[in-house]
């Protein structure tokens, strides 16, 4: 489903192809995810229709079953729309969006979060546009360690270092090669150059078999 990058030539295109990126991300997730299981459902559906004379305790079994897969398939739809939703970043700010939104993650996924901010971080010296785009930052970096880090423990803190946010997302998950980026998947690259289009950078930090660390560096001001 992945194709190649848009290229860019200035800001404008910089920032419609972030957009394009962020339409293919959910792409991907419907389909890779609630898409895939509907689809392999309604196929056992159609074999246990001509199960249930002939085997009636498996196709019963095979039900049990189907009927975890669907439930499993309604979350991952609850979580996309949750990810979709129109924000309130702007009224409570981007640390308190943030707690909910690992909170959220938590129940959602199973995995144990911690939200820890520095005492004196605020979110009132970044700009309510740059807010929701470092909010949506947040929630791709989390996403990405639901799909792919099979971690059990997740730390996302505020800090301040002088005048910038650093803002550090952890995991004990599986790890990953930094250097290497499959064909098609340009993920964290995308989470870069959004970063970088925010004036700041994303640090990404990654052993394998020990986990992972996103550092985001954005400069705090109101103007």
């Amino acid at each position: 489903m992945d194709k190649a990058m848009l290229h860019v030539y200035d800001l404008r295109d910089q920032g419609i192809r972030m957009l394009e990126e962020e339409r293919r991300r959910i792409a991907r997730d419907l389909h890779d995810g609630p898409v895939q299981a509907l689809t392999n459902i309604s196929m056992k559906l159609e074999v246990l229709k001509h199960m249930l004379d002939s085997n009636p305790q498996i196709a019963k079994d095979q039900v049990d079953q189907l009927h975890r897969r669907v439930t499993e398939a309604v979350k991952e739809i609850r979580a996309l729309i949750y990810d979709l939703r129109p924000l309130a970043v702007d009224e409570v700010g981007l640390i308190e969006a943030t707690k909910a939104l690992c909170s959220q993650f938590e129940k959602n996924w199973g995995i144990s979060t911690s939200f820890v901010v520095q005492d004196g971080v605020t979110s009132a010296e970044i700009t309510p546009a740059k807010q929701v785009a470092l909010y949506r930052l947040i929630q791709e970096i989390l996403n990405n360690i639901k799909k792919h880090a099979r971690a059990t423990t997740t730390v996302v803190e505020f800090l301040r270092d002088e005048s910038d946010l650093i803002i550090t997302v952890k995991d004990d998950g599986v790890g990953f090669d930094t250097n290497y980026v499959p064909p098609g998947h340009y993920g964290l690259i995308g989470m870069k150059e959004r970063a970088e289009f925010l004036g700041g950078r994303l640090e990404i930090h990654s052993i394998i078999g020990q986990g992972s660390t996103f550092i985001i560096r954005i400069p705090m001001y109101t103007g």
